[in-house]
């Protein structure tokens, strides 16, 4: 059975393709009707797969949502290679990765608190902080250390500072990660000497 639906999505002839095409074109216009169409249409089968994956309910809810959402950014991308539901599952397979990195990378924050690696020596006040930070800040590159001062000092979210650079979400996640590291690493140089 499934074969046959899908060589009726690959048949340029049949309704279903047709009817896809147009959707993906109303989509593409920014037609609310269409984006509630495909809403209605896919959101319980990408919500389905996400509860498979994630056993809280609404953290599955969360990544179908947001799944739904980077669907309709990336619309202009969907080259109709391959049905709607198969790219949108797709992206929805890369969220939930997303999903298990993040919060992989917050059981290690909460193991290894940022302070505690930061301030092994103590400290008599807060102005010592200050100069060790500017002071670590200086030896950074340009761009890492602007992006740790857009999320840290301005307190935009990434997004913010995505849309900023002119850069996607995942490079500026991405990004952020290496700025750290390198600021604790150049912050550890200068507190044990190098």
């Amino acid at each position: 059975m499934k074969t046959s639906n899908t060589k009726r999505l690959s048949d340029p002839s049949s309704s279903e393709h047709k009817d896809e095409v147009e959707l993906v074109a109303k989509l593409k216009e920014g037609d609310s009707r269409a984006v509630k169409h495909s809403f209605l249409h896919y959101h319980q089968p990408l919500l389905n797969f996400a509860k498979q994956k994630i056993s809280n309910p609404k953290d599955a809810e969360d990544v179908a949502q947001e799944t739904m959402i980077n669907c309709l950014r990336q619309i202009q991308l969907f080259r109709q290679e391959a049905s709607l539901k198969t790219w949108m599952m797709t992206i929805l397979r890369h969220e939930i990765a997303d999903y298990y990195r993040k919060r992989y990378a917050k059981k290690a924050l909460k193991v290894v608190p940022l302070s505690q690696h930061l301030l092994s020596k103590p400290i008599q006040d807060s102005s010592q902080v200050e100069s060790a930070v500017k002071n670590t800040l200086k030896q950074m590159s340009g761009y890492r250390k602007k992006i740790l001062l857009m999320k840290y000092v301005d307190g935009l979210r990434v997004r913010e500072i995505a849309n900023k650079l002119g850069k996607t979400f995942k490079s500026v996640e991405a990004e952020l990660w290496r700025s750290r590291e390198n600021f604790k690493q150049i912050y550890a140089e200068n507190e044990y000497g190098k």
